[in-house]
C-alpha cells in the first residue's frame, strides 16, 4: 500500500513541471485554464495520497521551518481577507483569465507541503530539476521556432506554450538559475558545460520575450549571485574566479547591449528593441500612477484589504484621467507587493514578505551566525538561490504572478524548507494503528478527495468548454443551448460567460440570415443575465458600462434610456474614467442630443487635455453643431494629424460641407499614409466640389502612378471631370 501511495505522490510531483507545455484548446483562455485545472487536480490527488503515506510512514510527515510558518500565515490572512473582501466569490475563485484567488493559493500551499515533505534528498531534487530543465529546453526551442516562423508567424515576442511573453520570461528566469544551481554542484566536465549552455540558451530566449522587468531581474539576480560567491566563497577559489569572470561578463553584456542598442538588428526586433529602449523613468510613469491609486485604496482598507482580485474596484474608484491611453480595466497593480497590500492589507503583505524574510534568514543570516558548513546549503548553492530570489523580487516590482511562476517559486521554497526544516517531535513519534488507516482514514480521504475534485474543478472545466463550443456553433439556436448549459454549470466563470453571450447577441442581430425568433431569444437571454450579474456583483463599473453599451447598440428610444441609466451608474462608480463619459456622449449622440453629447465629450477632454482621442471626439461634436472655428482652434497644429486620421472626424467635416478644410484633412491623411487609396479618391472628389478640376485630375493621375491596377477606372473619372460630368458616370 505504501508503495502505491508513494508512486502516486511522486508521479504527481514530477508531472507538475510538464504543465508549461500543456495547452487546452477546447477551453476558454486555453493557455491559462488547462494548466490551472490540471495543477489543481494533480495536487488534490497527490495531497490525498501523501496524507495516507504520512500516516503510514513518519519520514513523510511535515517538519517545521519559518518558511512553513510564513506560508501558513499567508493562507490564514488571505482567507479572512477574501472572505471579508469587496466580492468574496471572485476573491476565492477568481475567473478564467487569471485563475488565481484563494483556491489557487491553497493548492500552492498543499503543493509546498507535499513537495517539501516527500523530496528530502539531493538525488531526488536533482531528478526533479533535470526533468524541469528538459521541459524548459523544449519550451525554449519551440519559442525560438515561433520567432523564426517555423511554428506560426515570424517575429514578435516569444511566448511558446505560455501564451504571454511575460509569463515565458519568468519561466526562463527560474530555469536560468536552476541551471546555475546544478552547474555549481557539477564537476567541471561535459555536464557542467551542458548546464552553462542551457543557461545561455535560456538567457537568449528571455531576451527574445522582450520583457524588460524580467531582464532587469536576471541582471540584478546574476550580479547578486556572483557578488555573494566572490565575497563569501573563500573555500571555492575556482568558483571565485568564475564569479569574478561572471561579474565582468555581465558588465560587458550590459555595456555591449547598450552600445548596439541603436543598431538595425536590435531595433528591427520587437523583442530586443523593447529591452534596448528601456527608460526606467518614463516606463514607470504609468506604473507610478497606478501604484498611487493602489495606495489610495489601501487607505480605505488598510488591515485586510479588498480581497484577491479586488483591485478592479480600487482602479475604477480612484481612476486617474492620465491613464486614458492604457487598457480600460486593470485588475492588477502590476507590482506584486502592492497587489498583496491591496488584496490582504498590511497583514497580507507582511505575511507574504515573511516568506522572503524566512528564506533570507536561512540563506544569508543564519550562515553568517554559524559560518561552519552544515548539512543545508554550501556557499555556492546559497549564492545561486539568493540570486534567483533577488531576480524574482525585481521582476515582481513591475509584473504579477501566474500559475507557472507561482509553481517554481514554491519549488524553490520547498527546496529550502526540505534542507533547513526540523522535525516536530510529537508529529514524528505519533503512532497510528494500521487498521485505522485502512478501515477509517482511507475511505474517508478517497471520498472527500473525489468530492473536492468534482466540486472545485468539474463545473468550471465543463463551462470553459461550453463557451468555446458556443462560439464555434454555426447557428444562433445552437449557441443559445451551449451558453445556457454553461450558465447552468454554476461555475466561477459566469461573468465571462455572460460577456461572451452578450457579444454573440450583438453579432446575431446584425446578421440578416438569423431569424427574428432567434435574435429575440439570444438578446433576451443576454439582457437578463447581464442584469442578474449587476445585481449579484454590485459596484462593478465594468458590468454597468458593458450593459449600457449593449443597450446602446439597439438604438431605440427604450434601449437608449436604459443605456443612459446604466452609464450613469457606471459613472457614479468611476467618476473620472473618460471611456465611461465617452459612452455617455455616444448614447446622447445616438439619441439625437448633440449638445448634451458635446458637453460629455468636453468633460472627458478637460479631465486630461493631453488626451488627443477625447479632443478629436469633442472637436468633431463641435463641427456637428456648426462651431467649426472653435473646433479648429481647439485642434490647432499639434493635434491636426490626430483629427485628420480619424474617420469619424473627417466624415463629419465632409457632411458639414466645408470642402476647403476637408481638402487639408485629406492631404494630411495621405502624408500619414501614402498608400491610402480611398483618401486620394476622396481628395479628388473634394476638389470637384470646389470646382478645381485641375487639382482633381492631378490627384487622380498621382493615384494612377501609385496604383496602376485602377488605371481604367481613374481614367474614366478624369474624362468625366474634364467634361463636367458626374465623375462616377459610366465608370466601374
Amino acid at each position: 500500500m505504501k508503495d502505491i501511495l508513494k508512486a502516486i505522490v511522486f508521479i504527481g510531483l514530477f508531472a507538475i513541471p510538464f504543465l508549461p507545455i500543456y495547452v487546452e484548446s477546447s477551453y476558454f483562455f486555453p493557455y491559462i485554464t488547462g494548466k490551472n485545472f490540471a495543477f489543481r487536480i494533480i495536487i488534490e490527488i497527490a495531497f490525498a495520497a501523501w496524507v495516507l503515506l504520512a500516516l503510514y510512514d513518519k519520514q513523510y510527515r511535515p517538519r517545521f521551518s519559518w518558511l512553513l510558518s510564513g506560508f501558513g500565515a499567508l493562507i490564514v490572512v488571505m482567507f479572512a481577507a477574501d472572505l471579508f473582501g469587496e466580492y468574496p466569490l471572485k476573491s476565492i475563485w477568481s475567473n478564467y483569465e487569471r485563475m488565481d484567488g484563494f483556491v489557487t493559493l491553497a493548492h500552492l500551499f498543499l503543493y509546498f507541503v507535499v513537495l517539501s515533505s516527500s523530496i528530502t534528498t539531493q538525488k531526488v531534487w536533482n531528478y526533479l530539476f533535470h526533468t524541469s530543465l528538459a521541459i524548459a529546453l523544449v519550451v525554449a526551442v519551440y519559442g525560438l521556432m515561433q520567432q523564426a516562423g517555423l511554428a506560426g508567424p515570424a517575429g514578435g515576442r516569444v511566448e511558446s506554450w505560455l501564451g504571454n511573453a511575460a509569463y515565458m520570461a519568468i519561466y526562463m528566469l527560474f530555469h536560468i538559475f536552476i541551471a546555475f544551481y546544478l552547474f555549481v554542484r557539477a564537476k567541471m566536465n561535459w555536464q557542467g558545460l551542458s548546464y552553462a549552455l542551457l543557461a545561455g540558451l535560456f538567457v537568449f530566449t528571455l531576451l527574445l520575450t522582450g520583457t524588460r522587468g524580467t531582464f532587469l531581474g536576471f541582471l540584478g539576480g546574476s550580479f547578486v549571485t556572483v557578488a555573494y560567491i566572490a565575497i563569501f566563497g573563500a573555500k571555492y577559489p575556482q568558483f571565485r574566479k568564475y564569479a569574478a569572470a561572471g561579474f565582468v561578463g555581465l558588465t560587458l553584456l550590459a555595456a555591449g547591449f547598450f552600445v548596439v542598442k541603436d543598431s538595425t538588428f536590435v531595433q528591427s526586433s520587437p523583442s530586443l528593441s523593447r529591452i534596448a529602449n528601456i527608460d526606467i523613468a518614463s516606463d514607470l510613469t504609468i506604473r507610478g500612477v497606478i501604484w498611487g491609486m493602489a495606495l489610495e485604496g489601501v487607505k480605505e482598507r488598510p488591515v485586510l484589504g479588498w480581497g484577491q482580485s479586488g483591485f478592479s474596484y480600487v482602479f475604477n474608484k480612484q481612476y486617474e484621467p492620465a491613464l486614458w491611453g492604457q487598457e480600460a480595466w486593470f485588475d492588477r497593480v502590476h507590482n506584486i507587493f502592492l497587489d498583496w497590500l491591496i488584496a490582504g492589507g498590511v497583514l497580507g503583505l507582511l505575511a507574504y514578505l515573511s516568506i522572503f524574510g524566512a528564506a533570507f534568514y536561512y540563506l544569508f543570516w543564519q550562515p553568517l551566525r554559524t559560518p561552519k558548513e552544515s548539512h543545508t546549503f554550501n556557499v555556492l548553492e546559497r549564492g545561486v538561490i539568493i540570486g534567483l530570489l533577488s531576480g524574482y523580487f525585481v521582476h515582481n516590482l513591475v509584473v504579477f504572478d501566474n500559475i507557472v511562476s507561482y509553481i517554481f517559486f514554491v519549488i524553490i521554497l520547498a527546496l529550502i524548507h526540505s534542507r533547513v526544516s526540523t522535525p516536530w517531535t510529537k508529529v514524528q513519534n505519533c503512532k497510528i494503528d494500521e487498521k485505522m488507516i485502512v478501515q477509517f482514514a482511507t475511505p474517508i480521504i478517497i471520498l472527500v478527495t473525489a468530492g473536492i475534485i468534482y466540486l472545485v474543478n468539474v463545473p468550471a472545466m465543463t463551462a470553459a468548454g461550453d463557451i468555446i463550443d458556443a462560439l464555434r456553433k454555426p447557428s444562433v439556436s445552437e449557441k443559445i443551448v451551449e451558453f445556457q448549459q454553461a450558465l447552468d454549470r454554476g461555475s466561477f466563470g459566469r461573468q465571462e460567460i455572460v460577456e461572451q453571450l452578450a457579444q454573440s447577441a450583438l453579432v446575431a442581430i446584425r446578421q440578416p440570415e438569423v431569424t427574428t425568433e432567434d435574435k429575440k431569444a439570444i438578446v433576451n437571454l443576454a439582457e437578463s443575465e447581464l442584469i442578474k450579474m449587476t445585481k449579484d456583483k454590485p459596484g462593478d463599473a465594468r458590468l454597468h458600462i458593458f450593459l449600457a453599451s449593449f443597450y446602446n447598440s439597439f438604438g431605440t428610444p427604450e434601449t437608449l434610456e436604459k443605456a443612459r441609466e446604466q452609464a450613469a451608474i457606471a459613472r457614479e462608480l468611476s467618476p473620472n474614467k473618460q471611456s465611461i463619459i465617452t459612452e455617455q456622449a455616444v448614447i446622447e449622440l445616438q439619441a439625437g442630443n448633440i449638445e448634451k453629447g458635446r458637453d460629455f465629450l468636453k468633460e472627458a477632454y478637460l479631465l486630461d487635455t493631453n488626451n488627443h482621442e477625447a479632443l478629436v471626439l469633442y472637436a468633431t461634436s463641435l463641427v456637428s453643431l456648426g462651431e467649426v472655428d472653435e473646433a479648429k482652434s481647439l485642434i490647432g497644429t499639434d493635434n491636426f494629424r490626430h483629427f485628420a486620421t480619424n474617420d469619424y472626424a473627417v466624415s463629419t467635416v465632409e457632411q458639414s460641407g466645408d470642402y476647403n478644410w476637408l481638402v487639408e484633412l485629406l492631404k494630411e491623411r495621405i502624408i500619414a499614409n501614402p498608400q491610402d487609396l480611398s483618401s486620394r479618391v476622396s481628395l479628388a472628389a473634394a476638389y470637384v466640389e470646389l470646382g478645381d478640376k485641375t487639382a482633381a485630375v492631378s490627384t487622380l493621375e498621382e493615384a494612377i502612378a501609385l496604383f496602376p491596377q485602377y488605371q481604367d477606372s481613374f481614367q474614366c473619372f478624369i474624362g468625366n471631370i474634364k467634361v463636367g460630368k458626374d465623375p462616377n458616370e459610366g465608370c466601374q
